[in-house]
């Protein structure tokens, strides 16, 4: 009988075999977005129930710290062994509607990354537009024309304008700005979406941030609209870093120490922003690159990933 990873996992979970991995001086920071009670398949989204069992086993498991507890343990050398930090990017509603209450009911602390243009209104991230229109889009077939060449994608099932809009994304990770809003509004165009009003109330408003401040909860910059850094100009980078530091601050009137990359692969942002990026006063940046850390890795390129025994306790 041949013996799967899986298993392997689901019998280190059964016997605490995963607490091993305490004896290893690294830590965790958990990369969430959206959480759901049920999730479409398009969006960065997880499910509530899963989410919940998560919580629970990191509440008696781990040691979770927020990013400035984190910082201070390694200026000072500290140990982290069973040390996790919690995140979620963009500042998505049901962070404060579902996640809010799972997280005083096991009184951890957590980072919320915000975008701050879809603050307090009803517009939502262009990612978000992106992947709403293939999931929406009543075409059965699209032909779509990337730089010089034509490409004839399917789209009759879920699973196929899953795949497709996973293809034209990579292309509008690497496209320059003005380029990529012109290709969107083609885009929407072959797609015949241009109802986007089910997307109005997806995000926090200021509010419920400060709620969520009062408690405890930080809050962290994620650019101001969310782009594409390395396809935009080393300024305007530091402008959108800078500004949504600035209006985070003002809001809820406590220090923003932690940024995230947006997208958040190194190849999405230019190494020449983390020294700007330290100048701005964040004392820590979060990468979406996986893999553990530890006291080697760059503070401002921090990797972002789960204890591997987290996937399997919905078993």
């Amino acid at each position: 009988m041949t013996i799967t990873k899986h298993t392997i996992k689901r019998i280190f979970l059964k016997t605490k075999l995963y607490k091993l991995n305490h004896l290893k001086n690294q830590f965790y920071v958990l990369p969430y977005h959206s959480i759901v009670e049920k999730p479409n398949g398009f969006y960065p989204e997880n499910d509530l129930l899963s989410f919940k069992k998560e919580m629970a086993h990191l509440a008696q498991n781990y040691t979770v710290i927020d990013f400035k507890t984190l910082v201070e343990r390694l200026e000072k050398k500290q140990s982290l062994r069973g040390y996790v930090v919690i995140t979620f990017d963009d500042g998505f509603l049901d962070n404060y509607e579902l996640v809010y209450p799972v997280l005083k009911q096991y009184k951890l602390p957590a980072t919320i990354f915000l975008t701050t243009d879809f603050i307090n209104k009803k517009s939502t991230p262009w990612f978000i537009k992106f992947r709403y229109a293939f999931m929406e889009t009543p075409k059965n077939h699209i032909q779509i024309k990337i730089i010089d060449t034509d490409y004839n994608f399917p789209t009759n099932s879920k699973i196929e304008r899953k795949v497709a809009s996973d293809k034209v994304m990579s292309y509008m990770r690497s496209c320059p700005e003005e380029q990529r809003d012109q290709f969107l509004n083609t885009l929407y165009e072959i797609l015949e979406i241009d109802n986007f009003k089910p997307l109005e109330n997806l995000m926090l408003n200021w509010d419920q941030i400060r709620e969520m401040s009062d408690y405890g909860i930080s809050f962290g910059a994620h650019t101001v609209s969310h782009p594409v850094l390395s396809q935009i100009s080393i300024e305007s980078a530091k402008k959108e870093i800078k500004l949504s530091k600035e209006i985070i601050e003002a809001e809820t009137k406590k220090q923003v120490y932690s940024f995230a990359y947006p997208f958040g692969k190194k190849s999405d942002f230019s190494q020449e922003l983390i020294p700007i990026i330290k100048q701005l006063g964040f004392k820590c940046a979060v990468t979406t690159e996986t893999g553990k850390n530890n006291f080697e890795t760059d503070l401002f390129a921090l990797n972002r990933n789960f204890p591997f025994e987290m996937s399997v306790l919905d078993i």
